[in-house]
């Protein structure tokens, strides 16, 4: 065995424990100081939005949450209220890609991939890709740090998203959308184990509010 795949082994058993470490770390976390940090996070992310020298978004896509996530629901409910577009992926094992759909209710929810809660592909309206890009991509992760390392879960679903993106954003002409963790400031970490094709976060947004990472600008 060459030299490089020892070291590719070494750095795959790293992110291995580090994924490990780092769930049993969030689940730890009582119930009721996620669903705490939860709603201050979800506040922390409505004040940025109205404050940024922009225009209001229209559209942003956003995870359902499962299990020890940052629980998106105020924010998601904020968005309906204020005819925001609400876009929710749905994983798709079989090829490990996500396809995105239009979410108006929380009951056009069923059971997916992993018992993750996912838009009903029978009733719920497809988002083209092609047609329009979201103005903002929130993402879930299990750990951070302040260099824009995000800690996943392992399947690439959402790298394999960001490459999707980038060539949508690129045969539209448009920059690709703000890609933004959301979790809990207990989760940072000094240093987050990343392959090349990982993708780094702009910015990560705690119930402590906004950190810049590769995009210092937003």
């Amino acid at each position: 065995m060459t030299s490089k795949a020892v070291n590719l082994m070494r750095h795959a058993e790293e992110k291995k424990a580090a994924r490990l470490l780092a769930a049993k770390r969030r689940d730890s976390f009582p119930e009721q100081q996620r669903l705490a940090w939860s709603d201050t996070t979800c506040q922390q992310t409505v004040d940025w939005l109205q404050q940024r020298k922009e225009p209001m978004i229209s559209s942003m896509m956003i995870y359902i949450p499962f299990r020890s996530e940052l629980d998106t629901t105020l924010l998601i409910e904020w968005c309906w209220r204020n005819g925001i577009s609400v876009i929710v992926p749905r994983c798709v094992k079989e090829s490990h890609t996500m396809e995105l759909y239009l979410l108006h209710a929380w009951d056009e929810l069923v059971p997916g991939a992993y018992g993750i809660k996912e838009p009903d592909p029978a009733t719920v309206k497809r988002w083209d890709l092609a047609v329009q890009l979201p103005d903002i991509v929130f993402v879930p992760g299990l750990a951070f740090d302040t260099r824009g390392g995000r800690l996943g879960y392992g399947g690439g679903y959402y790298d394999r998203f960001h490459d999707q993106l980038r060539l949508a954003a690129a045969e539209q002409g448009k920059q690709l959308p703000l890609w933004i963790g959301l979790g809990y400031e207990a989760q940072w970490a000094d240093s987050v184990p990343m392959d090349e094709h990982d993708v780094a976060v702009d910015a990560v947004i705690t119930e402590h509010g906004m950190t810049r990472g590769r995009a210092a600008w937003i």
